[in-house]
């Protein structure tokens, strides 16, 4: 089950395209995380405090990644996965800008959710993405949605879209103004004025 802010392990690889400044902070999921400019590593161990040490750095300049991993754990078991082409960290801006990616949401009981998108954005202040341009979300149900825009909330274990929908489900096309899914659940409702029409073969 996808659970609440909880201390949790981070794994990233990232190759960074340029970076400036003598130090990068980046924070994931509650965590920050100190990267050297220039490195390329791969890191995977306990999640950090090291509030201290960026409130006394003058913030860097934004740093352009390659090849991003965030990984989320919650009692040894992955459960949020997020793979993304490219990235860049605005530390004022407190975002993470992504292109070409991929998040999958695991869980043991409901299955997988992945959702796609040409572009995202993670917001270091509430733990939440905001995916953009061509998102197309599919669960181990068979189901598969598209949209132009689809909001993860941390806190709320939801994935939800103001923006008209299509889901493809059991021979069904369905159509909506709108979609919430309750990630504990996997449940997902339409909303708005709904209509389906059977698939052509």
């Amino acid at each position: 089950m996808l659970g609440g802010r909880l201390r949790r392990k981070v794994c990233f690889l990232l190759e960074p395209l340029e970076a400036t400044g003598s130090s990068v902070i980046l924070r994931h999921f509650a965590s920050r995380i100190a990267l050297g400019a220039g490195l390329l590593a791969l890191a995977c161990g306990p999640a950090q405090d090291l509030a201290g040490l960026s409130a006394s750095l003058e913030p860097p300049a934004p740093a352009r990644l390659r090849g991003v991993v965030f990984e989320n754990y919650s009692a040894g078991a992955r459960e949020v996965e997020v793979r993304a082409a490219r990235a860049e960290v605005d530390y004022v801006g407190r975002v993470v800008r992504l292109q070409r990616v991929r998040i999958d949401f695991q869980d043991p009981l409901h299955g997988r959710i992945q959702v796609r998108a040409k572009r995202a954005e993670f917001l270091l202040d509430s733990d939440d993405f905001v995916l953009r341009e061509q998102v197309v979300g599919t669960t181990d149900g068979g189901e598969r949605f598209s949209t132009a825009q689809v909001r993860y909330e941390q806190a709320a274990q939801r994935l939800w879209t103001d923006q008209p929908v299509r889901l493809h489900r059991e021979g069904l096309v369905v159509e909506g103004a709108g979609m919430e899914i309750d990630l504990s659940t996997r449940r997902i409702r339409l909303m708005g004025k709904v209509e389906a029409r059977m698939k052509r073969d």
